[in-house]
């Protein structure tokens, strides 16, 4: 049974709304030299010309119309494509898609059709006149989807399917009239909670230190040996030269006397070499080191020689002249001298190390990361001309046009290091890009692959740097992909401003740099992102102090009426459940309030302000409280807590050894006694609540 009316041949098949030959990429900015864009007519739509971040596969932005077998479904499938790259159908007024939105679209859209197909042979879209059909779909379709990821995939599902009723108008021979799930949004039909809080997993310190101080060796010590590496590989490259027998003699026992000079064995063959042909010796790179081809050394009198050194001087892993560095940490050698496939994966390992020194030193996105280019550092001195501003020039895509936006990025030296570092790993225009095993660097970049590389690394590190190990999370090794370190650097500048990145770089430090990056134009969205860990760091903070309060905890007295209240409101008392997300919503407007501190808590009410007393109402300052006016012996906004006791404990110790200075002034003395006695003032008091 044919599920469409009308009986056409497959190749007379003509939109009513789209002529064969129209650009379906018609008004949307093309890369330069890239051609025009398909036409509608065409099975297979390369939108490659219209995308313009880097971090996508191109493979996923060329669209297979030919793999949809009813032609009456692929005429459908080619006018939803070009309503949804030329027209905006979602009612939001958010302007067209991207055309790689528009490619994941047609993938499902495939799905659907074949779907249809299977359970329900015969059945059209226009047919459709309930949700039973598109509800088995959507659970057939993200069947294979984890569990983490399925509501996002359903709501993905979902949404093409009220999208697909949307574009009815402007299809010609099937569409969907059914309004699906009766209106609902996708949230709702997916069961995808509404929380704001940031569902990218940060990467846990235990597992950030090692990983961060292993790719600040690479991009510190590593890369010189790696590059160096380089460069000599280039001239292997280039040292052939045409030689009759005589001189191929020549250049071996030259070769083989400069070996025993140097006291070094001949090149050993990588290990799967060694193992696959039993070779032991690599002379492939005997050859090339000696400027001849490898059938050369086959002769029964060279290989007979090369055999007879051997023995005698042993075999050296690698073999190439590049030196290898000593490792800080273990005054040894960090890896055995290079051979020319190792050298690629070094390379490839030392981007993945710049990549994460960059990416987390900064704050920057994947896609700005990849969009880095030749020449984009440059330095700049600060207004008073103490400083020199290391800088970035890049381009911001989120939020902004197909073709982004020009951004600038304040970043510390670690990261200009690393733009250094790649600037001499690749001739490409882009620093970040892909290499291969068996030949040159390719001019192009590694995308979404770069998760793949993150993880290499990680395992690399654990060959490299044994003596400083990447602990495994739940018994199992952390999977890093690249929004992770956007979101653990905003987590720890929020969190844990004074703490310390691989001993030398200070959180603080960072926190600068990418707040003047940011600064003004805020073109990465970069402070938005720390206000947000911030609120979410007072409300972690609220719900501690609520639970310490229930268990009899010492409370301050101000969050002791709020929690009273609502303890009472909520009934929760011992025997009864209390509504857990009616406890986050009310503790979220006192978090809104609550300000942490390292010797005080602030539940800031501004009429109670001790800091406030010298600002008038109006003022900027009045928005919140003043941390260098604070008074926490004093303020009856201040809330100190048992986990303020060591910091308050540790002021005390050092106020009392600077007693022991026996030149202050009398006037100093007492300013050092009040302090004691302020501080003093704020230690909880045995068995007391409050």
């Amino acid at each position: 049974m044919n599920p469409h009316p009308i009986r056409q041949p497959a190749n007379e098949l003509r939109s009513a709304h789209v002529e064969q030959d129209a650009l379906v990429l018609v008004g949307r900015p093309l890369r330069p030299g890239a051609g025009v864009g398909p036409r509608f007519g065409d099975d297979i739509w390369d939108l490659c010309a219209a995308h313009h971040a880097p971090n996508t596969h191109l493979s996923g932005l060329r669209i297979r119309f030919d793999r949809i077998g009813d032609p009456f479904w692929r005429i459908t499938a080619k006018e939803y494509a070009a309503a949804r790259l030329t027209t905006p159908v979602d009612r939001g007024g958010q302007g067209l898609p991207s055309v790689a939105t528009v490619a994941r679209e047609i993938r499902i859209l495939r799905a659907l059709f074949t779907y249809l197909a299977e359970y329900h042979p015969g059945l059209c879209l226009a047919d459709i006149d309930d949700d039973t059909v598109l509800d088995r779909f959507l659970i057939i379709a993200t069947a294979g989807s984890s569990a983490k990821w399925q509501p996002h995939e359903r709501a993905r599902h979902a949404w093409l399917l009220t999208l697909l009723h949307r574009s009815g108008d402007q299809l010609t021979f099937d569409r969907l009239t059914h309004i699906p799930f009766q209106g609902r949004t996708a949230r709702q039909i997916s069961g995808r909670r509404n929380n704001r809080d940031n569902a990218t997993p940060r990467i846990p310190p235990q597992v950030l230190a090692p990983y961060l101080r292993g790719a600040l060796f690479y991009v510190q010590t590593a890369s010189r040996d790696i590059l160096a590496a380089v460069e000599e590989r280039k001239r292997l490259d280039n040292s052939f030269i045409p030689s009759q027998r005589g001189e191929i003699s020549q250049r071996l026992e030259l070769f083989l006397r400069q070996r025993r000079n140097e006291r070094r064995g001949l090149p050993a063959a990588p290990a799967n070499v060694a193992t696959r042909f039993g070779e032991q010796i690599n002379l492939a790179l005997i050859a090339r080191m000696i400027g001849v081809r490898k059938e050369a050394l086959k002769c029964s009198s060279h290989r007979c020689r090369i055999l007879t050194a051997a023995a005698e001087l042993g075999l050296e892993p690698g073999g190439m002249d590049s030196p290898i560095s000593l490792n800080p940490d273990t005054a040894a050698p960090w890896r055995d001298r290079f051979d020319l496939p190792d050298l690629h994966i070094e390379c490839r390992h030392l981007l993945a190390a710049a990549y994460v020194v960059t990416a987390y030193l900064s704050g920057m996105r994947d896609s700005e990361v990849q969009a880095l280019r030749r020449g984009c550092h440059f330095t700049e001195s600060s207004e008073d001309r103490i400083l020199l501003r290391h800088k970035l020039r890049g381009t911001v895509y989120k939020g902004r046009n197909a073709t982004g936006e020009a951004a600038t990025w304040v970043v510390t030296e670690p990261v200009a290091r690393a733009v250094a570092i790649l600037e001499q790993l690749t001739d490409s225009e882009f620093l970040f890009t892909r290499f291969s095993h068996n030949r040159d660097q390719i001019d192009s970049l590694p995308a979404q692959e770069i998760n793949v590389w993150l993880n290499a690394f990680r395992d690399r590190l654990a060959h490299v740097r044994p003596h400083d190990p990447i602990p495994e999370v739940n018994g199992r090794q952390w999977r890093f992909t690249t929004r992770q370190f956007r979101r653990t650097v905003a987590w720890h500048i929020a969190r844990q401003p004074f703490g310390a990145v691989a001993g030398k770089i200070q959180y603080q430090h960072v926190r600068v740099a990418i707040f003047e990056g940011y600064a003004g134009t805020s073109a990465s969205g970069f402070p938005s992102e720390i206000d947000a860990e911030r609120e979410f760091a007072r409300l972690d903070s609220i719900l501690d102090q609520y639970e310490d309060y229930k268990a009899g905890v010492r409370t301050p007295a101000r969050l002791i009426e709020q929690f009273d209240h609502i303890r009472a409101e909520l009934g929760d008392f011992p025997g009864r459940i209390a509504d857990t997300s009616r406890l986050r919503a009310m503790l979220a407007n006192t978090a809104r309030t609550y300000h942490p501190g390292v010797l005080n808590d602030c539940y800031f009410d501004p009429a109670a302000a001790l800091c406030q007393r010298h600002h008038r109402a109006d003022s900027p300052e009045s928005a919140g409280p003043i941390i260098n006016h604070c008074q926490p012996a004093l303020c009856r906004n201040s809330c100190v807590t048992t986990r303020h006791e060591p910091a308050i404990r540790q002021v005390i110790a050092d106020a009392e050894q600077l007693l022991a200075i026996q030149r202050l002034s009398p006037i100093q003395r007492a300013a050092l006694h009040n302090q004691i006695a302020s501080m003093a003032a704020l230690l909880p008091v045995e068995g007391g609540r409050a």
